[in-house]
């Protein structure tokens, strides 16, 4: 399995070094996007989303992802977080990437932009307990339903998976990381909307 991962607006880091570590010590492939050509550290979140702003912003890391993609073996599953589930989604709705065989987008904000946008593959989307700019409930409720697209919301915050940001929540990312587990290793079972967390809860530790 090939699974392509994009990062949030700290780029690649060590931590996401870990995150890719972990998902190929489980034998799969993976490929890791991010949207600067070199190494970055930020002090803060703030300094990160003006840099990323400068590089060109959704708009550009949606165009380095689909390039990168065409250089990706299928099939493939992709795995974006922040401001790389929303470039995600865009190029998700393009057509002709039929070798794209599933998406999982963590807290794409931006995703409300482009709304109105259809993945042309499986995806599943997470969003966190709140958006400061907008209602999570409501870009739900537009979204879920439609055909391909399934919604959770979890009871974190954004950025909780990644340990550089403020809202890393240690729980959150340990539950998140074994459901992705489950679901990359047994693909045909899908726990969708509030269930992916209740089954994470039977799982135990």
């Amino acid at each position: 399995m090939q699974i392509v991962l994009a990062t949030d607006i700290f780029g690649l880091t060590s931590h996401v070094e870990i995150l890719a570590a972990h998902l190929r010590q489980k034998g799969r492939l993976c490929e890791i996007f991010s949207p600067f050509a070199e190494l970055q550290s930020f002090i803060d979140e703030g300094t990160a989303y003006q840099f990323f702003l400068q590089a060109g912003g959704i708009e550009a890391y949606s165009e380095k992802i689909a390039a990168g993609l065409q250089a990706v073996e299928s099939p493939q599953v992709c795995v974006g977080f922040s401001a790389g589930a929303a470039a995600f989604w865009r190029v998700l709705a393009r057509p002709g990437d039929g070798n794209i065989g599933r998406a999982i987008l963590f807290y794409g904000s931006q995703i409300r932009d482009t709304a109105e946008l259809q993945p042309q593959c499986e995806t599943q989307l997470v969003f966190p307990a709140e958006e400061p700019h907008f209602s999570v409930p409501d870009l739900i409720k537009r979204l879920q339903g439609r055909p391909g697209i399934t919604c959770t919301q979890v009871p974190w915050q954004h950025g909780y998976m990644n340990r550089l940001s403020r809202n890393f929540e240690p729980e959150g990312y340990r539950r998140t990381l074994a459901w992705l587990d489950c679901q990359l290793d047994r693909p045909g079972r899908r726990e969708a909307g509030e269930g992916i967390f209740r089954f994470l809860n039977n799982m135990g530790s």
